[in-house]
């Protein structure tokens, strides 16, 4: 079941006193029993919830302890060490030379959180360090059952930076452009990690790849924002995801993901309020609702592409935000119209009343 769009969430994140009413109410609307709550991002920094959830539901996905452990660096990172498995140099305390080091806040996603050492000037809480390494971000979708794990795909990452938030996460394309010795070895790190940590259900590991030599920067234990370019495969993914955590089932093979994908984040250039009259584009997902205030720099939503080659998929992705921004312009100028007109008419009681033209809430998936 996913979480309901609330604007509060964006400022503090989940709280329980708003999350357990819309979890309860979309569990008493559900057509059939619930199987169980499938979770992803905004529970890294907050695992009690994920508690609370379980007391409730089925948590169809990894623990509280398990996201613990995954986020907590100063565990995940000796797990890696144990593993051998490459990683940049991370420490909790603040280096002496912050030079070529980032600072990033624990349990943080989205790349927002990401900030050069050198800008915090004392010793923050909630706060670690990594040495900064320069490459192409690549991630891995796998699934996992505890015991094994099977990795589905590579998706290349960009960033949208923004003032103060340079690693700001920006989309995602597939496949990525991979050696067969950078692949081999991703998979195999992936693999060796999911073993060590029990994972289950869909997850992704991020790299940084230098040339050819990934080094494994977090693991998302949760489904994330590139499902969406692994659509359309023979087996939906949830069903796969579901299939782990409850049954420990994994895919006998690798599905197989035809022609090219992307997705990416629509920012907002400044603070708007989203028109009540907007007509959203069928590539459109994540939406916000009529009347809503977007804040400066926030996402407005995502854009979805396909096409035969990643380069022509990326190309759409960038058209595509760029007519979102046009399209909302557009609406707004109409709705201020359509809004002066009905102030300067004289009310006739058989007039029929205005009706917003747009794509009903609910209508596309909130993740």
């Amino acid at each position: 079941m996913p979480a309901a769009r609330c604007p509060a969430i964006w400022s503090r994140g989940f709280q329980w006193r708003s999350l357990g009413p819309a979890l309860a109410a979309l569990a008493k609307a559900a057509p059939a029993p619930v199987l169980g709550v499938v979770y992803g991002a905004g529970f890294e920094d907050r695992t009690h919830l994920l508690s609370r959830i379980a007391e409730r539901w089925p948590l169809l996905g990894n623990d509280a302890g398990t996201v613990a452990t995954i986020k907590a660096p100063e565990r995940f990172f000796a797990l890696l060490d144990d593993l051998a498995i490459p990683h940049p140099v991370t420490v909790t305390a603040r280096p002496r030379t912050t030079t070529g080091w980032v600072a990033k806040r624990r349990g943080g996603a989205g790349g927002s959180h990401v900030v050069p050492a050198a800008r915090l000037q004392t010793r923050a809480a909630n706060v670690y360090y990594q040495r900064l390494i320069e490459g192409r971000a690549v991630s891995a979708l796998f699934i996992a059952n505890g015991r094994n794990a099977r990795v589905l795909g590579f998706s290349e990452q960009w960033t949208a930076p923004a003032p103060g938030k340079p690693w700001r996460y920006g989309g995602a394309v597939r496949p990525a452009s991979l050696s067969d010795g950078a692949a081999e070895e991703m998979s195999r790190i992936v693999i060796s990690a999911a073993r060590a940590s029990r994972l289950k259900g869909l997850a992704s590991a991020d790299f940084m790849l230098d040339q050819n030599h990934p080094y494994l920067i977090e693991i998302n234990p949760r489904p994330g924002a590139t499902l969406d370019i692994f659509a359309g495969a023979a087996r939906p993914l949830l069903r796969l995801h579901v299939e782990a955590v409850r049954d420990g089932k994994l895919p006998w093979k690798t599905p197989v993901f035809e022609g090219a994908a992307a997705m990416g984040y629509v920012h907002a250039p400044k603070a708007l309020i989203v028109p009540r009259n907007m007509i959203w584009p069928a590539w459109a997902a994540d939406l916000p609702a009529p009347g809503e205030r977007i804040d400066k720099q926030r996402p407005i939503c995502t854009v979805l592409a396909r096409a035969g080659t990643r380069r022509r998929a990326k190309r759409l992705i960038e058209e595509r935000k760029a007519s979102v921004l046009a399209i909302i312009q557009k609406s707004k100028g109409e709705q201020g119209e359509q809004e002066e007109q009905r102030r300067t008419r004289k009310p006739r009681h058989e007039e029929t009343e205005y009706q917003h033209a747009g794509r009903a809430i609910g209508a596309r998936p909130h993740r």
